[in-house]
């Protein structure tokens, strides 16, 4: 593992994380579990605030199944909208990384953060974009859900993006005290970071967000110095810095992408740490 110590190099640490639409409203309300909906005059909608035990990208009219979120399940839905204009006339419902879907998520974004009640890239969480299949889409569908689900610790150089079976709702999930929050984290031999209490010794802390330029994701860190700047200033925000104040020798920063496939769907949200290379810390550094 390499890191930056003041302005030298830092190594690229690698993660999972922790990457034309309206706003229509969702509901609450959620269908009997295990059930299907049944048929309907007008084209079928999902509906918000219900849980799934599957994964999914295309919404299965046939396949779709809900569980009460107190139960173990892999994604929740905490949005549903519609697509609209120029969106909606595709000839078929738009797969992750088109302009259609990358609109979406930009709902999606912050659909989900209103839910979880702060940013969800400060946590074990993505979102993903469901839309509908083939042949609702055809037949007139246009709604498109905002899943939200949680991922595996962070880990050195895996970027994977597989969800986690849970069982509790995420809503409110990031606004008290959660195991799920990126917080301090000290590292193994393997460099994975651990989370730690940040009243115990520890060497990194999660400091917040630098939102990338779009652009082709083996480009998200060819100019790993200019990450480090920008992270760099989220470090400075979250301390309440001076923006010339010049990192303690022995200090500096890390930052973790989001996986590949989350940069497609749209996520440009890349992880800053605060690490500490020469000593041990025993308190935030928050404020």
């Amino acid at each position: 593992m390499r890191y930056r110590l003041g302005s030298a190099a830092l190594g690229l640490l690698l993660a999972t994380v922790l990457a034309g639409c309206d706003t229509a409203g969702s509901t609450d309300s959620a269908p009997a579990e295990g059930k299907s909906p049944a048929p309907t005059a007008g084209p079928f909608v999902p509906e918000a605030g219900v849980c799934h035990p599957a994964v999914e990208t295309v919404g299965y009219r046939s396949s779709y199944t809900t569980v009460d979120c107190a139960k173990t399940h892999f994604t929740e839905t905490v949005h549903v909208g519609v697509f609209t204009g120029a969106d909606a006339d595709r000839f078929n419902s738009p797969p992750p990384g088109t302009r259609e879907a990358r609109a979406a998520f930009h709902v999606c974004d912050t659909q989900a953060t209103a839910f979880v009640g702060a940013d969800w890239r400060g946590g074990l969480m993505s979102v993903q974009v469901v839309v509908p299949e083939p042949k609702d889409w055809t037949g007139g569908s246009r709604w498109y859900r905002c899943d939200l689900f949680t991922l595996a610790p962070i880990d050195s150089d895996t970027a994977a993006d597989h969800a986690v079976e849970r069982a509790g709702t995420l809503r409110g999930g990031l606004s008290r005290p959660s195991p799920l929050a990126h917080g301090c984290f000290t590292d193994d031999k393997y460099e994975n970071l651990l989370p730690a209490p940040c009243t115990k010794r520890h060497r990194f802390e999660y400091v917040g967000v630098w939102t990338a330029p779009d652009g082709a994701y083996k480009t998200a860190d060819r100019d790993a110095d200019v990450v480090h700047m920008h992270c760099r200033s989220v470090v400075t925000a979250y301390t309440k810095g001076t923006p010339s104040a010049k990192s303690a020798q022995g200090t500096g920063t890390t930052y973790r992408l989001p996986s590949p496939k989350a940069w497609e769907r749209g996520d440009r949200g890349i992880r800053c740490f605060y690490w500490s290379g020469d000593r041990d810390m025993t308190r935030s550094l928050k404020g």
